[in-house]
């Protein structure tokens, strides 16, 4: 059953691991963004790696979590080999293009975060 009030929603483990994720990849995306100045790259990418492990972490314990709570969808699984894959290939492409799918990533986390509401 859909929880009905905020404190339903917040007591839910699997949302509250989701939406942990979704806030570590905005500020992924804020620290990569910070990054882009070439003398700020190597200050900062060690910091960016960091967040993106703990990104990886947070939606591998949603997966694990709603295991348990109710069965996980597709949007789910794909949604984790998109963090998984897409984003760090990426990377080696282009620095935009690397920042245009680090955010189609983060939209796509947060669509996992708030479809798992019901």
């Amino acid at each position: 059953m859909p929880p009905t009030t905020l404190e339903g929603l917040f007591s839910s483990p699997s949302f509250l691991t989701v939406f942990f994720a979704f806030l570590l990849t905005i500020a992924n995306v804020l620290v990569g963004v910070s990054m882009l100045p070439s003398d700020n790259r190597k200050k900062r990418y060690l910091l960016h790696r960091i967040v993106y492990g703990a990104v990886i972490v947070s939606f591998i314990l949603f997966l694990v979590q709603k295991h348990f709570e109710s069965k996980n969808s597709i949007l789910n699984y794909t949604v984790f080999a998109y963090l998984l894959l897409a984003v760090p290939l990426s990377r080696r492409l282009n620095v935009t293009l690397h920042a245009v799918i680090s955010s189609i990533a983060l939209v796509l986390t947060g669509l996992v975060c708030f479809t798992n509401l019901f």
